[in-house]
């Protein structure tokens, strides 16, 4: 009973804001039961939330300690690990997690975003192809897909990935953007130049003064 009050003030604690108190709340409840793995897991969302990365990194590696295979838990760690760019070290996350469930997207996804950034392009584009045979609608990974194949001077193939990404969302900056720049190695300046009105100006007619 004690242990599901504190749970719950510490939820309310989160919810509010107060992430602070919400520790502390999660912290008594561990001393109580110290094998939930899920509030351990918690824990390391706020620390997450408050940007404090390495302590988040600290539970979310007591957590697997007890569960090695927890999906969301390798995920949690390894989607940390890369936002402080440690992509090497997120890869090995993912890939346990890959290990235990193959078509866990959030992994593969991850993993992919993580390559790219690593310049590790074809080997991103696996994870993109095998996530978009599975959720074929999922925009920012075509967008990276696109991105890997402009690096790859798969320039048709690029622009393809960012055309398919906005007919499934006509006003994404970032795509447009994205094809941009990749209409501007293909030698279409004009056409690029128009992607980036359509981030500045992104319904038709609509200028500075409407």
């Amino acid at each position: 009973m004690v242990e599901m009050d504190l749970l719950e003030s510490a939820r309310r604690a989160k919810n509010l804001g107060k992430h602070e108190d919400a520790i502390i709340a999660y912290s008594k409840a561990l001393e109580a039961a110290p094998h939930d793995t899920s509030i351990l897991e918690a824990m390391g969302d706020i620390y997450y939330e408050m940007g404090r990365h390495e302590e988040a990194l600290h539970v979310y590696g007591e957590a697997l300690k007890q569960e090695p295979h927890n999906l969301m838990v390798l995920f949690k760690k390894g989607y940390t690990l890369r936002k402080i760019h440690r992509c090497e070290d997120a890869i090995k996350c993912f890939d346990i997690a890959l290990s235990v469930n193959p078509g866990f997207l959030y992994a593969l996804n991850d993993r992919g975003y993580c390559l790219n950034e690593l310049g590790r392009y074809a080997e991103a584009l696996n994870c993109f192809d095998r996530s978009l045979s599975l959720s074929p609608r999922n925009i920012r990974v075509i967008a990276s897909k696109g991105i890997a194949l402009r690096e790859l001077h798969r320039l048709e193939e690029s622009l393809e990935c960012f055309n398919r990404a906005l007919e499934l969302n006509a006003v994404n900056a970032f795509v447009y953007y994205q094809k941009s720049l990749t209409l501007r190695e293909m030698g279409r300046v004009r056409e690029a130049d128009e992607c980036l009105k359509r981030i500045n100006f992104p319904w038709p007619g609509k200028t500075s003064h409407t």
